[in-house]
C-alpha cells in the first residue's frame, strides 16, 4: 500500500512538473507573438492561458493589452480589472486603462487614473507619457483648438505657362489669347500658411463648427506677370457619430495674378467619412463651385458641380504601406450663353492613387498617380473639332521629420497634357524643396 502511494505521488509530481513546463511554453510563445505585433494570435493564446491559470497578473495583462490593441475595449477591461484585484499597485495597468479610457473618449476616468498613477514614484519616461497623455486628454476637453502650418518651399518650373489656371502663352493675332506650349522656365519661392479652428459645440463627438484660412503667395525669379497670391476661408458645422463624421462648409477664395485682383471662387461642399476600421477610411463630397474673373470683359466665367469619392487604407498596420486612392468627376458649365467662348463648358474625370511608407525611421517616401480625362462641350468652329484633352501626372517626394513639429520633403512632378488641339499640348517638370512646421 505504501509503495502504491509513492508511485501516485511521484506520478501526480511529474504531471505537474509537465503542465507547469508546458504553461511556461506556452507563455513564451504568446510574448513572442505580442512582441512581434501579432495581436490577434498573442490575444488568443493569452485567452486560453488566462482559462488555465486565472490568477496569473502577467497574463491578465497581456491579454487586456492584446485586447486593448485590437480595440476588444470590454475584454481588455475584465483582464486590467482582473490584475488589479490582484495587485491594486500595478502601475502599467493603470497607464493601459487610463488609455483605453482615452480611446473610447471616457476623458474623466482617463484623467483620476492618471492623477493617482502620478502619486507614485514613476523613472523619468514613464512621467513624461503620462504628462503627455494628460495633455492630450486636455486638449480632446477643451471647447476652441487650434492648429495649423507654415510651409516654405523653393521650386523650379520647367513651363510656368502651363500652371495653376494655365497662364496665358500664346496671341492670336492680338486679339484671342491662348494658352499653348510656350516653354517659359522659372524658379519660385512659395510661401503657406493654414490656420484651422474647431469649437466643439456640445459633447466630444458630437456638433462642432470648424474653419480653416490659408494664405499662400508664390514669386517668380522670372516673369513676375505669373506671381500668384490665393487667399481661402472656408467654415461650417461638422458632426460625429460612431463611425462617421459629415461636415458642411462654405469656401470662399481670392485669387491675384501679378498683384491684381484676377479671379474670385466661391464653394459649397457636403462630406462624409467613414472609419470602418482603423485601418480604412473612406470619403465622399459633393461641391458646388462658382468661378467669376474680376475683369467685366472675361467670358469665362464657370459653374461646376463635383463629385468625389475615395479610401485612404493602411496595409499590414504593423508596418503599413498607406494606400489613398480617389476619383473626381465635373460637370463645368459657362455662366455667359451669349459670348463665343470655347474651352469652358466640360465634362471631367479624374483619378487619383497614391503610396506612402515610412521606409527608415523618419523617413517617409510617396509615390502618386493620376489620370485626368477632359471632354468640352461647344465644338470650336476656328480650330474645326470638339476638344478633348488628357493628362498624366506622376509623382514623387521624400520626406524626414526633424522633430515632432517640423519636416523638409523633397518633391518632384512630372505632367504629359496631351489635347486634339495642338495648342494645348505640353510637358512639365517640376522640382520642390520645402520646410514644413506644424502648430
Amino acid at each position: 500500500m505504501r509503495k502504491i502511494l509513492i508511485f501516485c505521488f511521484i506520478t501526480i509530481a511529474s504531471l505537474s512538473a509537465s503542465s507547469l513546463e508546458t504553461f511556461k511554453s506556452d507563455y513564451t510563445l504568446a510574448l513572442k507573438a505580442y512582441n512581434a505585433q501579432d495581436f490577434l494570435n498573442a490575444y488568443q493564446q493569452f485567452y486560453t492561458l488566462s482559462e488555465i491559470s486565472p490568477e496569473n497578473v502577467e497574463v491578465n495583462f497581456y491579454l487586456g493589452r492584446a485586447a486593448l490593441e485590437l480595440k476588444h475595449y470590454d475584454d481588455a477591461v475584465s483582464a486590467f480589472d482582473r490584475v488589479l484585484i490582484l495587485n491594486p499597485s500595478h502601475v502599467r495597468t493603470k497607464l493601459e486603462l487610463a488609455r483605453l479610457y482615452f480611446e473610447i473618449q471616457q476623458y474623466d476616468t482617463a484623467q483620476s487614473l492618471l492623477d493617482g498613477v502620478l502619486q507614485e514614484q514613476l523613472p523619468l519616461t514613464v512621467q513624461e507619457n503620462v504628462i503627455a497623455l494628460k495633455s492630450a486628454i486636455e486638449q480632446q476637453r477643451a471647447k476652441h483648438t487650434f492648429g495649423g502650418a507654415l510651409i516654405l518651399a523653393w521650386d523650379y518650373d520647367t513651363n510656368i505657362g502651363n500652371d495653376v489656371g494655365r497662364g496665358v502663352t500664346q496671341n492670336i493675332p492680338n486679339i484671342i489669347d491662348l494658352p499653348g506650349n510656350n516653354r517659359r522656365k522659372s524658379a519660385g519661392l512659395a510661401q503657406t500658411l493654414v490656420l484651422n479652428h474647431s469649437y466643439d459645440m456640445g459633447e466630444k463627438g458630437g456638433f462642432a463648427w470648424e474653419s480653416t484660412f490659408l494664405a499662400y503667395n508664390k514669386n517668380l525669379t522670372q516673369y513676375s506677370d505669373k506671381d500668384l497670391m490665393l487667399f481661402s476661408l472656408a467654415t461650417g458645422p461638422s458632426y460625429t457619430y460612431d463611425i462617421y463624421k459629415l461636415s458642411l462648409q462654405a469656401i470662399y477664395d481670392k485669387v491675384r495674378l501679378e498683384s491684381d485682383d484676377y479671379m474670385n471662387i466661391s464653394r459649397v461642399a457636403l462630406n462624409l467619412k467613414t472609419i470602418l476600421t482603423p485601418e480604412l477610411m473612406l470619403e465622399t463630397d459633393i461641391t458646388q463651385k462658382r468661378s467669376l474673373h474680376t475683369q467685366s470683359s472675361n467670358t469665362t466665367d464657370s459653374d461646376a458641380t463635383v463629385y468625389t469619392m475615395g479610401l485612404r487604407y493602411a496595409l499590414n498596420p504593423q508596418d503599413p504601406w498607406i494606400i489613398a486612392a480617389y476619383v473626381t468627376y465635373k460637370d463645368e458649365n459657362e455662366r455667359n450663353k451669349t459670348a463665343a467662348q470655347y474651352g469652358v463648358s466640360s465634362d471631367e474625370w479624374n483619378y487619383r492613387l497614391e503610396l506612402s511608407k515610412e521606409v527608415f525611421k523618419d523617413f517617409r517616401a510617396a509615390i502618386g498617380y493620376a489620370y485626368k480625362d477632359t471632354t468640352y462641350k461647344e465644338f470650336d468652329a476656328l480650330f474645326n473639332l470638339k476638344r478633348k484633352d488628357t493628362e498624366d501626372y506622376y509623382t514623387a517626394s521624400l520626406s524626414y521629420m526633424l522633430d515632432k513639429q517640423s519636416s523638409i520633403m523633397l518633391g518632384y512632378a512630372y505632367s504629359d497634357h496631351t489635347s486634339n488641339n495642338a495648342l494645348y499640348t505640353y510637358k512639365k517638370n517640376v522640382t520642390t524643396l520645402s520646410y514644413i512646421y506644424s502648430f
